[in-house]
C-alpha cells in the first residue's frame, strides 16, 4: 500500500484510499508532518472499523503510540484535542505532562475530552497548583472529575456536606468517560457514610460505585434498598460483570435472600426482575426455573453469563420431556431456539444429535450464534479462561464429529476441506491438523493471518501448519514481513535458530510477535537479538513505537542491553508495556522499572503519585525492595492487581508489612497467587484475610465487625442497624 504514495500527495493520497488505509505502514505515518498526520487521523477515523483487539481501535499499538508521541511533542496538541481525541486513551502520560499548564489555561475545553484516569489525575493536579480552583469550579471538571484526589474531596465535602451539593457531586462522578479507579470509588464510600443520609445516596451513587461498598454492609440493606441496588446492577450490568465470580454469587445470594427466594419455583417474575443477576443464584433456586418461561424464552436467556455448574444445569434442562426432550428427537426448528445452549451439552449427548440436522450451514450457525455472544457487552466480561476453554472442546467436538473428522461409525461423513469463509465463520483451531494440510494454497494464504490468531491451537496444529507455511514461503530466513504478521501464535513453534534468522525490520512483524506472551526465554532472546541485527539498531536508539511493538520480546534484552535504553522512550511506552504479564526476570523487571526514574522521566521513585503508578501497570512489580517497603496509600492505590500478582513470593513477603497491606483494595488481594500467599506470615495473611473480609461468605456480622481493621465496615455496619431498627 506504501509503494503507491507519494510524499507530496500524501493527505490526498490518503483520502482517496478509503479503507484500504489501514494498510499503511507505521513507518510511513512517522514519515508525515505534524499537518499531514492530523489529515491521516481524520481519514482514519472516517474510514476504518475498530481493527484491533484487544484495543478495539482503528489503530494498533505502534501506531497509535507513534502518532501520539508524535503529535504531543507539539505545542499547538492543546489546540488540536478533537482531532487526537480517538487517541487520548492511548497517549502517554509522559507526553500529557508537559502540556498541563496549557491544557489548564483551556480549561472549559480540556474538560469535555474523555480522558484516562493517570492522565486526568495529572491535569487536576495541575488545576490545583496554577489555578486552587478545585474547591470553587469542582462541577465545571467535565470528564476531568476523575482524577480527583480523596484529599480534594474531603475538602470539598468539609466545606458543603449538604445533600444538594453531595448529589451533584455524584452526578458529575457518574457522567465520567471510563471506569473510575477503585480507589476514587473506595474514597467516596467512606466519605459519604457518616452522613446521615447516607442510606438515601444508594440511588445517587450509581452501580458502579454502589459495587463498591463492602458486602458487610449490603447484606443488612432492607427490601426496599437491596431492590434500589438490583434495579441499578440490571439497568448497568457491565459493572457487576466486571466483579470477580465469588463477588457476583454472593452478592446475588444476599439480594435473593432479601427478596425471599430460597422456596418454591423460580419464577418467570423473578428471573426478568433479576435479568443479568439471575444465572448467579445458588444452584438449588436456578433449577426451579419455570419451565415454559424456560422453553419459551430461549433467545432472551442465551445473552446472559452462566457458569459452568449453571451450563450443566441448563444443558439437563433442555433435555428434559417438558422442554424439548432427548437430542435424538431434536428438530432443525430445536436447534434454531437452542442456539449456543447446545454447546453446553456433555458430548456424548451431543453425538447423539441427529446427523442429518448438523449439516455444514447449521454447525456454522451455531459458531455465529456463540461468536455473537461472545463479542458482545455481556459475553465480553462473562466467561473466563477454563469457562471458555471448556465450551471450545464442546464446539471443536461438534465440528469433528458432524464434519466427518471423527469416524464413530460406517454413517460418518467424509471429511470436508474447509474454505477460509467457513474458517472464518467457525474457529480455525475447531479443525483437525489435516484439515490446513487439504486447503488450497490461495485459501491458505488468504486465511493464515485468521489462524495465527486463533488462541485455542494446540501445539499439534501450529506444528502441521508451520509445515505448510514452509512448503508455501521456505525457510523462516526467506519469510516476508507480511508472512511474520499473519503468522501470529504460529511463530512460537519456530526454534530458537529459526526465530534468529527472520527478518524483522518492521514495527507490524515485530508487533504480532511481541504480542505472544508464550516464548520460552531462548525464544525472547533470539527474538530480541533478530530485531536488533534487522533494522540495525542499537537498544539505546529503539524508539518508544519500537518498544511497543517489542512487547513481551523486551524479556529478550539482557540487562546490560535494558540499561542503556533511552529513558524518555521508555516512558512513553510503558502505558503499553504496564498492560502486559511479562515473563522477565527479577532483574531484569527491576531494570526496567529503573529506567523510569530519571529527571526526564518520572523522576524520583518516592515523588510518584497514583497517576504514574496506573501508568506502569505490572511494571511496578520491579520496584526495590526498598522503595516497596516505604509506599504509602497513595502510591499502594496505584499498583494494578497484575502487578501484585506478578511480585516474586519471597519478595512480596519480605516488602509489605501489615500496615501496608491493610491499605490493599479488594483487587489488589484477590490477585494474589497461591505461591504468594504461601510465602506470607501468619501476620501477614490476616492482613490479607482483612481486607477480603468484608467479602467472605457467610460471615458473622459480630465477628466480622469485631475482626475487621476498617472503620468503614463497622461504622457502616452500625449505620445501617440502625436504618433498619429506626
Amino acid at each position: 500500500m506504501d509503494k503507491l504514495l507519494t510524499n507530496a500527495r500524501i493527505p490526498v493520497q490518503l483520502e482517496e484510499l478509503g479503507s484500504l488505509i489501514v494498510g499503511v505502514k507505521t513507518e510511513t505515518l512517522l514519515s508525515l508532518t505534524s499537518d499531514k498526520l492530523l489529515s491521516a487521523l481524520k481519514v482514519f477515523a472516517q474510514h476504518t472499523p475498530a481493527r484491533c483487539r484487544p484495543y478495539m481501535s482503528v489503530f494498533c499499538a505502534p501506531e497509535a503510540n507513534a502518532i501520539a508521541t508524535k503529535l504531543w511533542g507539539f505545542p499547538e496538541v492543546v489546540s488540536w484535542l478533537d482531532d487526537v481525541e480517538p487517541l487520548l486513551r492511548w497517549t502517554p502520560l509522559i507526553c500529557i505532562l508537559p502540556r498541563t499548564p496549557l491544557l489548564v489555561k483551556n480549561l472549559s475545553n480540556t474538560a469535555t475530552k474523555p480522558w484516562k484516569t493517570q492522565q486526568a489525575q495529572a491535569i487536576v493536579k495541575a488545576v490545583n497548583i496554577y489555578t486552587n480552583q478545585i474547591k470553587q469550579h469542582f462541577l465545571s471538571l467535565g470528564t476531568l472529575g476523575q482524577g480527583v484526589s480523596c484529599q480534594d474531596l474531603h475538602q470539598l465535602l468539609q466545606a458543603d456536606r449538604s445533600p444538594s451539593f453531595v448529589r451533584k457531586i455524584l452526578a458529575l462522578l457518574r457522567q465520567q468517560p471510563g471506569l473510575l479507579h477503585t480507589a476514587l470509588k473506595r474514597c467516596v464510600i467512606e466519605e459519604l457514610y457518616p452522613l446521615q443520609f447516607f442510606a438515601d445516596l444508594l440511588q445517587d451513587l450509581g452501580a458502579e460505585i454502589a459495587l463498591c461498598i463492602p458486602m458487610d454492609i449490603i447484606r443488612l440493606f432492607p427490601a426496599e434498598m437491596m431492590d434500589i441496588l438490583k434495579k441499578m446492577i440490571v439497568a448497568s450490568p457491565q459493572y457487576f460483570l466486571m466483579l470477580t465470580r465469588i463477588q457476583q454469587e454472593i452478592l446475588v445470594d444476599k439480594i435473593i435472600q432479601r427478596m425471599n427466594m430460597y422456596t418454591g419455583p423460580f419464577t418467570e417474575e423473578e428471573f426478568r426482575s433479576l435479568d443479568i443477576l439471575a444465572p448467579f443464584v445458588a444452584d438449588e433456586v436456578f433449577v426451579q426455573v419455570d419451565r415454559s418461561f424456560f422453553a419459551k424464552n430461549l433467545d432472551y436467556l442465551q445473552r446472559l453469563c452462566y457458569s459452568s455448574s449453571k451450563m450443566e444445569i441448563v444443558a439437563r434442562i433442555l433435555q428434559e420431556p417438558a422442554v424439548f426432550g432427548p437430542v435424538t428427537n431434536w428438530t432443525q426448528d430445536t436447534l434454531s431456539v437452542v442456539g449456543r445452549f447446545l454447546f453446553f451439552l456433555p458430548s456424548n449427548v451431543l453425538q447423539d444429535l441427529p446427523l442429518s440436522l448438523m449439516t455444514v450451514g447449521r454447525v456454522e450457525k451455531l459458531f455465529m450464534s456463540q461468536r455473537q455472544w461472545e463479542d458482545g457487552d455481556v459475553g465480553i466480561l462473562c466467561s473466563d479462561t477454563n469457562e471458555r476453554k471448556d465450551v471450545f472442546s464442546k464446539q471443536q467436538f461438534v465440528l469433528q464429529f458432524f464434519l466427518g473428522f471423527l469416524k464413530m461409525n460406517s454413517l460418518s461423513l467424509s471429511p470436508i476441506v474447509p474454505t477460509c469463509e467457513i474458517l472464518r465463520t467457525t474457529a480455525p483451531s475447531a479443525w483437525t491438523s489435516s484439515s490446513f494440510s487439504s486447503m488450497s494454497s490461495s485459501a491458505f494464504s488468504n486465511c493464515l493471518e485468521l489462524i495465527g490468531q486463533d488462541p485455542f491451537l494446540a501445539s499439534y496444529q501450529r506444528t502441521e501448519i508451520l509445515k505448510r507455511v514452509k512448503k508455501m514461503y521456505g525457510p523462516a530466513s526467506s519469510f516476508s514481513q507480511s508472512v511474520i504478521a499473519q503468522l501470529g501464535g504460529i511463530a512460537v513453534e519456530l526454534s530458537p535458530e529459526e526465530l534468529s534468522t527472520l527478518r524483522l525490520t518492521e514495527r507490524r512483524s515485530i508487533s504480532a510477535l511481541g504480542a505472544l506472551n508464550t516464548w520460552n526465554k531462548r525464544q525472547l532472546t533470539a527474538l530480541f537479538t533478530a530485531v536488533l541485527n534487522s533494522t540495525k539498531l542499537t537498544p539505546s536508539k529503539l524508539d518508544s513505537s519500537m518498544l511497543v511493538a517489542l512487547g513481551h520480546i523486551v524479556c529478550g534484552a539482557q540487562i546490560a542491553e535494558i540499561n542503556t535504553f533511552n529513558n524518555v522512550e521508555f516512558s512513553k511506552a510503558v502505558l503499553w508495556l504496564g498492560k502486559l504479564n511479562l515473563s522477565c526476570s527479577e532483574e531484569q523487571m527491576g531494570a526496567l522499572v529503573g529506567l523510569l526514574t530519571n529527571s526526564l522521566a518520572f523522576g524520583l521513585m518516592s515523588s510518584w503519585g497514583t497517576d504514574v503508578f496506573i501508568e506502569i501497570g505490572a511494571l511496578a512489580a520491579g520496584l526495590p525492595d526498598i522503595v516497596m517497603s516505604s509506599l504509602v496509600k497513595e502510591q499502594i492505590e496505584g499498583i494494578s492487581p497484575m502487578a501484585m500478582s506478578m511480585i516474586p513470593p519471597k519478595k512480596f513477603s519480605v516488602v509489605f508489612h501489615q500496615d501496608q497491606i491493610n491499605m490493599f483494595t479488594y483487587e489488589q488481594a484477590y490477585a494474589l497467587t497461591p505461591q504468594q500467599r504461601a510465602a506470607l506470615t501468619d501476620v501477614q495473611k490476616r492482613a490479607i484475610d482483612m481486607v477480603l473480609t468484608c467479602w467472605k461468605r457467610n460471615i458473622d456480622l459480630s465477628a466480622g465487625l469485631a475482626q475487621s481493621h476498617s472503620p468503614l465496615c463497622i461504622i457502616l455496619g452500625l449505620l445501617m442497624v440502625l436504618a433498619i431498627r429506626f
